[in-house]
Order: C-alpha cells, then sequence, then structure tokens
C-alpha cells in the first residue's frame, strides 16, 4: 500500500496495484466515516444541493444505497442494467452509467430516511463480504466509464465504489458545510491510487511532458506522471478531489491550482488530464 511523503517524489507508475486485502480494508473504512458523518446532519441538511446537478444530500445517499445491489454480485448488477428502466433516462439525454445511477435514485425517492441509512450500514458491508467472491470472475467482464474507456466489473467494484463514496463524501461535506475528514493512513492512499489512474491521460493528454504533482496536506504527497519535461502543479486535498472528478469548472480549476507554465494552451491540456474514473 502507497502513502506519498510531501517531501519525496514517487513515480506514478511505480504505485503497486491494491490487494484484494487492502480493497477491502479502505471500503470498511470509508463506510464508518461516510456513516459517522451522515449522523451528524441536521434536518435541513438533507435537501441541500450539491455539485451533482441533479442530486441533493439525499439523493447522494440514495446513489450510495444503489451500489448495494451492484455490489453484491452478477445479477444484482446486471439487473440494474435492465433496458426497460434505463430508456426513460437515455431519452432524456443520459448515458448508460448516468442513467442507471438516476433510475436508483428514483426508485428509493419516497423511502424513509431510515431505511436508506440502514441500508447502507448493513447492505454496503455485506456487499464488500460478496465482492471476495466475485474477485476473479469479474475480471473477464469490462464495462464503460465515461472518458476513460473500458475498465473490468472487478476494478469497478473494489476500487471505483470505495472511490465513489469518498468523493460523494466530500460532496456533501460541501454542501452543509461540515468538514471534511483526512486521515494519511485512508484518504492518502485514495489519492495515491487516482494518481495512478491518472497517468494515462497524461501521457494522452500532453505527450513529451511529464507533471510534477503536490498535492498539499497531511493525506497528500508529490508524484511524477508521464515523461518529458517536466510541470509542476500544486493543489491542496479538496481541489485535487473536485478537479479529478470533473467537480469544478475550468475557470475555477484555474484559480485554484498553481501550473509552472505561461503556456495558457498547455496549461489546459495539463489540468484537463489530471482526472480519474469516480
Amino acid at each position: 500500500m502507497t502513502v506519498a511523503n510531501i517531501n519525496s517524489t514517487i513515480n506514478a507508475r511505480d504505485i503497486p496495484p491494491l490487494t484484494r486485502d487492502e480493497t477491502e480494508r479502505i471500503a470498511h473504512d470509508e463506510l464508518a466515516i461516510f456513516l459517522n458523518l451522515l449522523e451528524q446532519l441536521d434536518d435541513g441538511d438533507w435537501e441541500q444541493p450539491t455539485h451533482c446537478d441533479l442530486w441533493t444530500v439525499r439523493d447522494v445517499v440514495a446513489h450510495q444505497g444503489g451500489h448495494v445491489p451492484g455490489g453484491r454480485g452478477a445479477f444484482g448488477m446486471f439487473a440494474q442494467l435492465n433496458p426497460r428502466v434505463l430508456r426513460p433516462y437515455q431519452k432524456r439525454g443520459m448515458n448508460t452509467l448516468d442513467a442507471m445511477n438516476q433510475a436508483q435514485v428514483d426508485m428509493r425517492r419516497e423511502w424513509p430516511l431510515e431505511k436508506l441509512l440502514a441500508e447502507i450500514r448493513e447492505g454496503t458491508r455485506q456487499a464488500i463480504a460478496s465482492r471476495r467472491g466475485m474477485w476473479w470472475p469479474s475480471k473477464l467482464v469490462r464495462v464503460p466509464a465515461p472518458d476513460y474507456g473500458m475498465i473490468p466489473v472487478d476494478y469497478l467494484l473494489h476500487v471505483v465504489f470505495p472511490r465513489d463514496m469518498w468523493i460523494h463524501r466530500l460532496d456533501i461535506t460541501d454542501a452543509t458545510g461540515r468538514s471534511f475528514e483526512t486521515k494519511p493512513e485512508h484518504d492518502g492512499v485514495l489519492i495515491a491510487h487516482v494518481v495512478r489512474d491518472m497517468e494515462r491521460n497524461v501521457k494522452k493528454g500532453v505527450p513529451g511532458h511529464a507533471v510534477r504533482l503536490t498535492v498539499d496536506g497531511p493525506a497528500g504527497g508529490t508524484w511524477r506522471l508521464g515523461k518529458g519535461d517536466e510541470i509542476a502543479v500544486t493543489m491542496d486535498v479538496p481541489t485535487f478531489l473536485r478537479a479529478s472528478s470533473s467537480r469544478i469548472s475550468p475557470e475555477e480549476r484555474r484559480a485554484a491550482v498553481d501550473v509552472s507554465t505561461a503556456d495558457e494552451a498547455l496549461r489546459e491540456k495539463v489540468l484537463a488530464s489530471l482526472v480519474a474514473v469516480y
């Protein structure tokens, strides 16, 4: 498991993939932190708008509940891909993933809050345990990830699902004014593996250049992505999450991120390449 040190530079290509035990630990730890945040929310917090255009805080929580049946096994995942369920959303211009996510949110719209919380509290634990039995079979099937390409189902379940809960925790703290808790042994590992995913985009987006990315804060670090003339990029942890998940506008990104080049076109290419699957 790789936790970066802000005073040394790690090559992104040298970050090893997470093991099965590591992904399970991360998923359980993120679930505990996520639930602790939900327990702090007041009645007025649940209807606050979030970075996700169509979703309130309650909708974000319902979305996490939607991961439970998909995370338990292939049957649950493919049931969510029912064309009859997705078609109305796709007619509204949504891609398959967005349609699936919105359908799961709408399915839970009338649920009492306690039922939503119980599904996440108990169902997510069960889903994490069920994923262990799917490790090898889920490597054989690939699904589309918007703006990234095809990824194995096992990567979606074991790496992206916990990462998705993590980024939505930030959505909730941003929407409600709560603090975003970070720990090097947890958030630092998540950040490092987002960086690992980013490198392929840097190689494609800014060929002939390397990015020395510094993420400030206790859970941050410094990494080198790609090969070639080096461009230094610096941001804090919340900005890293928002930028790497395309949650801020280009204008906000330019204002919040320090990039060591006066070439505006190159600067924009660098910033656009620093994204990953969430």
